[in-house]
């Protein structure tokens, strides 16, 4: 049974995300169904640490996906582990061309307050805020499905 992490403890039995069929069309509908497992999988790499997934989901040039992974990795340093900092993407707003290979697309993202925990259960780094913010995500469609090539926030 799925527990999720609070100051006692890492989560346990987090339930990993599976793919929708549509997240894997060249469509517009596709990309928006890509975005939401996109996050998805993001939120269970914070939660587990385990980046795999993601990881193979987003670009090496993607600058913004290697800093959000390397503060993942710091979160889950030596035994640490996070507690909250859940993704929502309540909206998507899809800038489709067609007969593009390269999408993009405005997505607003909450982010529930974050904070961390040592090994020891004292606090592992400053807990960070809660969010909502609106990004321009970049994504290419190739052989292998969707990939995220660039991510920015949107002022």
């Amino acid at each position: 049974m799925y527990k999720p992490a609070d100051a006692k403890g890492k989560a346990q039995n987090v339930p990993v995300p599976v793919m929708p069929d549509l997240a894997k069309e060249n469509s517009k509908a596709g990309l928006e169904a890509f975005i939401g497992y996109w996050y998805a999988q993001q939120n269970y790499a914070a939660e587990t640490g385990d980046q795999s997934m993601w990881s193979q989901l987003s670009a090496p040039e993607c600058q913004t996906c290697k800093r959000i992974e390397k503060g993942i990795s710091d979160s889950h340093i030596h035994g640490r582990w996070s507690v909250g900092g859940s993704i929502s993407i309540p909206a998507i707003e899809s800038l489709w061309l067609d007969g593009a290979r390269n999408q993009q697309a405005k997505v607003q993202v909450i982010q529930e307050q974050i904070d961390y925990f040592n090994a020891d259960g004292t606090p592992g780094r400053a807990s960070e805020a809660a969010t909502n913010s609106a990004f321009g995500l970049f994504a290419t469609y190739g052989s292998a499905g969707w990939t995220v090539t660039n991510l920015g926030i949107i002022n």
